[in-house]
């Protein structure tokens, strides 16, 4: 680890928020001088509080809304990401099913 006197970007934390937010930085930016300031010895060793570890299809909100867009597309890139560099990733799908009669119109939709 190398100190830095000055930076054009400042990063606090190197969770899985700041890695990539460093990452789309970099990318954006590659000649631009980033610092991640982390209290751990290495980088990644924590994740969000939130972060289930869960890609999630998206389709327990609305098919038109824009979390569904987000959730769909953000699972599809941390795929091909994942594939792309050799990071495990288990796909273990997910059953869906009705509780009742009422909820099979759901289902036709959701398909």
């Amino acid at each position: 680890m190398k100190a830095v006197s000055c930076a054009d970007f400042v990063i606090v934390g190197s969770g899985v928020i700041g890695l990539s937010v460093a990452r789309a930085l970099a990318q954006y930016a590659p000649d631009a001088t980033i610092s991640i300031l982390e209290k751990e010895k290495q980088l990644g060793m924590h994740s969000s509080g939130r972060n289930s570890g869960v890609l999630h299809a998206g389709f327990y909100y609305a098919a038109d809304s824009q979390k569904a867009k987000f959730c769909q597309q953000g699972n599809q890139e941390w795929t091909a990401f994942c594939e792309e560099h050799g990071i495990p990733l288990l796909k273990c799908g997910k059953l869906v099913t009705a509780k009742n009669e009422s909820e099979l119109p759901y289902l036709e939709d959701l398909y």
